[in-house]
């Protein structure tokens, strides 16, 4: 069973995955893998239940009981290097399904890496020096938020005297240079419970990983409020629906106000011609910010993130097959 975990990873860093899918139905695995290009299919047949059971032994799951939702951890030392796994299982009448994330598998760039946009790199220095505040960073899942959220942190930690906190779940990205907490809700570790504990121990910057929920939000906006610097995400399709969901959370638009230093949107390709990838990002903050807040809609000149990966694609850093998922409309 080992060497077809090894085959597993091997396959999913030939296609820089994150996520490997499994729908179990009858005697037959299917696994696909998202990618930069999506959910893509694994046409390989050696992958079989027992070794989809083998890992659910792994993540020290019910192998019993397939319709109840579960999840565990486990790691796995591969080529060297330990990496962190995490296995959700969903299953319906007619079938099985498995998710698991590769936790750590990301590299920890700095933030000139993030992307080829200068002017971006110039705003996320600027926000390193900050010391109050709420930014929150959008997008959808693959984006790249967290190798984002974490350059940021790196840069803070590193170069500003400051005590970094971060709460997540999971922790996508180690670093030694600050100190990560990992959420537990079987233990009753929530966002919630972690913020209180965090605040109790005197940080400067604090990030929380996620704003699923409109606790979590309010959190965010208090621990601001009260004069820390608040990085966070959010799952939204660009900067003015990122504000929109604060505010469906339960963060007035007058709290927003007083906190939101910025917001970003982006999108993760590949430079084309190039192995690398970039993300292209879209942001929101000082004076676009307060007008967007004032009015509900953007300055005529402000580019969304639609516009600022057009612009990519113009310019030839990305090509349009790679803008195709999220421009799909112009490429027709």
């Amino acid at each position: 069973m080992k060497e077809k975990l090894e085959y597993l990873l091997y396959l999913a860093q030939e296609h820089y995955a994150t996520d490997i899918h499994f729908i179990v139905q009858k005697d037959q695995v299917l696994i696909s893998m998202r990618s930069l290009q999506g959910i893509e299919d694994i046409q390989e047949e050696i992958f079989d239940i027992a070794f989809f059971n083998y890992l659910k032994y792994l993540g020290n799951l019910d192998l019993a009981n397939h319709m109840k939702p579960q999840s565990g951890q486990f790691q796995y030392t591969y080529r060297g290097k330990q990496l962190n796994f995490r296995l959700s299982l969903l299953s319906t009448l007619t079938m099985q399904t498995g998710v698991l994330r590769i936790l750590n598998n990301h590299h920890l760039l700095k933030v000139q890496d993030l992307t080829i946009q200068q002017h971006c790199i110039h705003s996320f220095l600027q926000w390193s020096r900050f010391r109050s505040g709420l930014i929150i960073l959008s997008g959808p899942t693959g984006s790249g938020k967290s190798t984002t959220l974490h350059a940021l942190l790196h840069q803070i930690a590193n170069n500003q005297k400051l005590k970094v906190i971060s709460l997540e779940d999971p922790i996508e990205i180690h670093d030694d240079s600050y100190l990560q907490l990992q959420i537990n809700e079987k233990a009753d570790f929530t966002y919630e419970e972690g913020i209180r504990q965090l605040l109790r121990h005197d940080p400067d910057v604090i990030m929380i990983g996620e704003i699923r929920d409109s606790n979590t939000a309010k959190m965010a906006y208090r621990c601001a409020l009260t004069g820390h610097m608040v990085f966070s995400s959010i799952h939204a399709k660009n900067c003015s629906e990122a504000i929109k969901r604060l505010i469906d959370l339960g963060v007035s638009k007058e709290d927003l106000k007083d906190t939101l230093t910025a917001v970003s949107s982006q999108r993760l390709f590949q430079i084309k011609g190039k192995k690398e990838r970039t993300c292209i990002y879209e942001i929101l903050e000082k004076e676009d910010l307060a007008y967007y807040m004032l009015n509900g809609k953007h300055k005529r000149e402000h580019k969304d993130i639609f516009e600022e990966i057009q612009t990519a694609v113009k310019q030839g850093f990305i090509s349009a097959n790679e803008a195709q998922c999220d421009l799909g409309f112009l490429y027709e």
